[in-house]
């Protein structure tokens, strides 16, 4: 006969098996949690291995843009430089001998020098080997303080260029200017010119034509815009010879006096811990976009093979969930191996919330058997070892374990203006 346990019994076994689950349920999670904070040590400590320690005022934006304002006879103009890394300007400089034939081929354009644009050198040609050119804008007659800031600095030639296709990429350029010349359009003799110098110095100053006919004599009048890999680049003439080609530079965020501001944008790059010596932060890719208040997200590539869900603003996307949805395995990387698309569209959600100056953002891991957050990942400080980094949305990624360059954030030196 069998024996039939009380329902008292019943109810302390239940109890009991329920606390033990409990119990180690916690302990597994506290073990989990225990074993990433060691893994984001050693990451950490590997980090500095490779690239050093960080200086204890290095920020991660590198997407920031520059507000400050320099006053000349009560009109504001902004003319600062971007402080950004070699990484991104390796990135940025597209290979030339796409430039040749999209620059013969473009139209034209009236130049209005009433605009916000942030500007990046990138290539030059010519068959002058001696010239080097430069951009500046003009006010009353005198060159402002970025009379040299948009320029090549070494001339770095290769005696086997072809002149009318090759195109000096890698020589050494000034960093770029954000450059905001609005304010000027009720001043007089505002304007921006195009020039070429050479090697001597005068008095503190590079001599070339633009010193000897004046610097009215080139005047910015027109120009040329190309577009290389979805990136856009103005072509400037800097002789006068109707060469546009002279001084290419990458234009982000051209916006005129009369047009709506651009939108606020910037692609963060992540590691989620899943390696403790992988640097190619492409774990995830995405860009937040504001434009004029309405928020979105983008997700471009998902090279991690961990569960996560990021955090932007109030807004929260979890791979598990809203990428299964979309069609995605968790466990599966998205766009970091092969050829990759720079423009992929993976996910697309709107977002509330998100401060570009704050960059309030958190990465959260998951555990792969609970789905519990073992381990967030904000958006680090200035000084720490970062795990999150933002650059302008233009910027492409690394591939499939391959990691950023030993010195990757290095922000390019530049021969002196004074």
């Amino acid at each position: 006969m069998k024996k039939i346990m009380s329902t008292k019994g019943m109810m302390i076994l239940a109890v009991g098996i329920a606390m033990a689950s409990c119990s180690k349920n916690d302990v597994f999670e506290q073990n989990q949690t225990n074993v990433s904070e060691q893994q984001k040590a050693e990451y950490v400590s590997n980090y500095v291995a490779k690239y050093g320690q960080p200086d204890a005022n290095q920020s991660w934006d590198f997407a920031a843009m520059p507000k400050a304002a320099q006053t000349r006879s009560g009109e504001t103009m902004v003319c600062n430089e971007t402080r950004l890394p070699k990484f991104f300007y390796e990135h940025v400089v597209t290979d030339g001998g796409q430039f040749a034939s999209k620059i013969a081929n473009a139209t034209v354009k009236d130049w209005n020098p009433y605009l916000s644009v942030w500007l990046v050198p990138c290539a030059v040609h010519t068959t002058n080997k001696e010239l080097k050119f430069g951009l500046s804008v003009c006010y009353n007659n005198d060159i402002t303080n970025i009379a040299t800031g948009l320029r090549i600095q070494d001339n770095v030639w290769a005696y086997n260029l072809d002149p009318l296709y090759d195109f000096v990429t890698d020589a050494v350029f000034s960093r770029g200017r954000m450059i905001d010349t609005r304010s000027l359009v009720t001043a007089e003799n505002a304007y921006w010119t195009a020039y070429s110098y050479n090697y001597e110095w005068t008095w503190g100053l590079f001599w070339g034509e633009w010193k000897e006919k004046g610097l009215k004599s080139f005047e910015i009048k027109t120009y040329k815009e190309i577009t290389v890999n979805g990136r856009t680049y103005w072509c400037f003439d800097c002789t006068g010879d109707g060469d546009y080609s002279n001084l290419v530079c990458l234009s982000v965020g051209a916006q005129a006096i009369e047009e709506q501001p651009q939108p606020t944008q910037k692609r963060y790059f992540v590691e989620d811990l899943g390696s403790k010596d992988d640097f190619d932060f492409n774990d995830i890719v995405f860009d937040v976009i504001d434009d004029n208040g309405s928020q979105k997200c983008i997700v471009r590539a998902m090279g991690g093979t961990i569960d996560f869900t990021l955090q932007i603003g109030n807004t929260e996307w979890t791979k598990s969930v809203d990428g299964v949805k979309a069609g995605y395995n968790e466990k599966m990387m998205y766009n970091t191996q092969g050829t990759i698309d720079y423009d992929k569209v993976l996910a697309e959600f709107p977002v509330t919330g998100w401060n570009p100056d704050t960059n309030n953002i958190t990465v959260k891991v998951k555990n792969s058997v609970s789905g519990n957050v073992i381990i967030e990942i904000p958006f680090p400080k200035k000084g720490e070892v970062p795990m999150i980094v933002a650059f302008p949305a233009v910027t492409n990624w690394q591939s499939e374990r391959v990691s950023l360059p030993d010195d990757w954030y290095t922000i390019p030196t530049e021969i002196s203006e004074d």
